[in-house]
């Protein structure tokens, strides 16, 4: 299989607070008071609500993820993290029977105003020049117009979530898909507007000059026709972040216009509520979202999908064993195949507990060619193995190796070098590389003693020139050795360890 690798070369700064979720942001989404003309198809008229396929019956949608950074592509949102997001969403809509897969590589952008943008005209420029057809579009960036986590853009057809709104216990993306998948706010009609307490409670809204909202009531009289016009969705006034009380209600005790109080529930992933309040969404919702994908995006269903999860086994690491010291300009990561693995992604780090991620790569062989890095330290490298229909495994356990540079470049005599690397060496990469470069027409001996003295290897060569000559020490015990260059003109001796 061709192995494609992204160098990302992150450093990923989740333990300074990029893990961190907002719990209360001023505005939760930045959605338009928009009520899409299937839904109103839908809902005034019963006979659509049966959806066209068993409600048992998984549907499985794909996600195109494009993460955005700034011009010098600083800001990339992690892999690890867009990797949470989406296991995060599934677990959402699990109980709907409503899955989601990663279609395609992930897209990285590097443009500032779309990374840092606050109006819906660059947001539509950023949707409509990068987004995938027939997919759910996901730009990840850093801020949002209105200070929100995110939005749904009606006419460009894409979700913008910022990223200290995603991740894990993230329910934006959640909320976001909800408004692709055809549902309004449960208190739409207040959006842009600030519910007062201290003010009598309308019975209606204009939206837009178009046709009367009424404010939903408590007693559900007007249900069908006020707000959201879900009747299993309870009446709600709260178009501002908001936290909720231990019963998943808002602290703000609301009036409806029949003068009934009441407090705003706090569970439904469509509200303004912080993310710990969120946990469902209504059972008409969750029908009007299948019937939705059945009918207005069937096309977008995927018909034959590829459900086999990655295996759960710890996937086994082949090269290089833990503590190996490797070439600083030659890096290769090897591990066994994972059984259903269409992917891997590899990280790199300098500390043991993966607080910053230094290189990250995307391939899809079990061989990562990382190349150069930085010269004498230490490294620690880890794999997680998946497909576009499992991103939620876990990583293998840590394996370490250290760099060094090729120090062991010694003249045998004036004008004729030899290259002697490694001189670590391990069972599993057994050659010791002499790189030759003679001027001279020089017999030379090879000459590997072990610890006590003795010859354990020998090999004369009658003219090494410029040549590359490879020493196999797979027969040799672990331990140090000698090796002796002689020539008629000159000797050299190394030290070779072998583990």
């Amino acid at each position: 299989m061709r192995n494609r690798i992204w160098i990302l070369s992150l450093v990923l700064l989740w333990a300074l607070g990029i893990e961190a979720q907002i719990d209360v942001a001023s505005q939760r989404c930045a959605t338009p008071a928009h009520f899409t003309p299937w839904l109103a198809d839908y809902l005034e008229n019963p006979s659509k609500r049966s959806p066209a396929r068993n409600a048992e019956e998984i549907i499985y949608l794909p996600l195109a993820v494009h993460t955005v950074a700034d011009n010098n592509g600083d800001g990339h949102y992690p892999t690890t993290k867009i990797f949470e997001s989406i296991c995060q969403l599934n677990d959402d809509f699990l109980p709907y029977n409503i899955q989601f897969y990663l279609d395609g590589d992930i897209n990285r952008i590097n443009r500032s105003i779309y990374y840092e943008h606050d109006n819906f005209s660059d947001g539509f420029k950023m949707m409509q020049s990068n987004k995938k057809s027939l997919a759910i579009n996901l730009f990840i960036v850093n801020s949002a117009p209105s200070n929100a986590c995110g939005y749904w853009h009606p006419s460009a057809d894409g979700i913008a979530v910022i990223k200290n709104c995603m991740g894990k216990s993230g329910h934006t993306l959640t909320h976001e898909v909800g408004h692709w998948l055809s549902l309004p706010h449960p208190f739409h009609g207040w959006e842009g507007k600030t519910y007062d307490p201290d003010k009598e409670t309308p019975l209606y809204h204009g939206i837009n000059g178009q046709d009367t909202l009424f404010v939903e009531s408590v007693g559900g009289d007007n249900c069908d026709r006020a707000a959201d016009k879900f009747c299993d969705t309870p009446p709600d006034y709260l178009s501002l972040g908001w936290s909720c009380n231990s019963e998943n209600l808002s602290g703000t005790i609301l009036t409806d216009p029949n003068g009934q109080t009441f407090r705003s529930d706090g569970r439904n992933y469509m509200s303004y509520s912080s993310d710990a309040c969120q946990t469902q969404f209504s059972p008409d919702q969750a029908d009007a979202m299948r019937a939705y994908a059945d009918f207005a995006k069937s096309f977008y269903i995927n018909k034959d999908p590829l459900i086999q999860d990655v295996f759960t086994d710890p996937v086994l690491q082949v090269y290089p064993n833990p503590g190996e010291q490797l070439h600083y300009e030659n890096i290769e990561l090897e591990w066994e195949h994972h059984v259903n693995a269409t992917h891997y992604l590899v990280q790199i780090s300098r500390f043991s507990f993966f607080a910053s991620v230094d290189y990250e790569f995307l391939v899809e062989s079990n061989i990562a060619q990382v190349g150069t890095l930085p010269v004498d330290k230490n490294f620690y490298w880890r794999v997680q193995p998946f497909n576009a229909f499992d991103v939620c495994g876990d990583f293998t356990d840590m394996g370490g190796f250290a760099t060094f540079d090729v120090t062991d470049i010694e003249e045998v005599a004036p004008s004729n070098f030899v290259e002697v690397y490694p001189t670590y060496v391990t069972i599993s990469r057994p050659e010791v590389n002499l790189a030759f470069a003679f001027r001279d027409i020089l017999q030379t001996d090879l000459s590997l003693y072990n610890s006590a003295g003795q010859i354990v290897k020998h090999d004369r060569l009658p003219n090494p020139g410029h040549s590359l000559h490879q020493l196999d020490v797979s027969s040799l015990s672990a331990g140090m050795y000698f090796l002796k260059i002689a020539t008629s003109k000159g000797v050299l001796i190394k030290k070779i360890s072998v583990q």
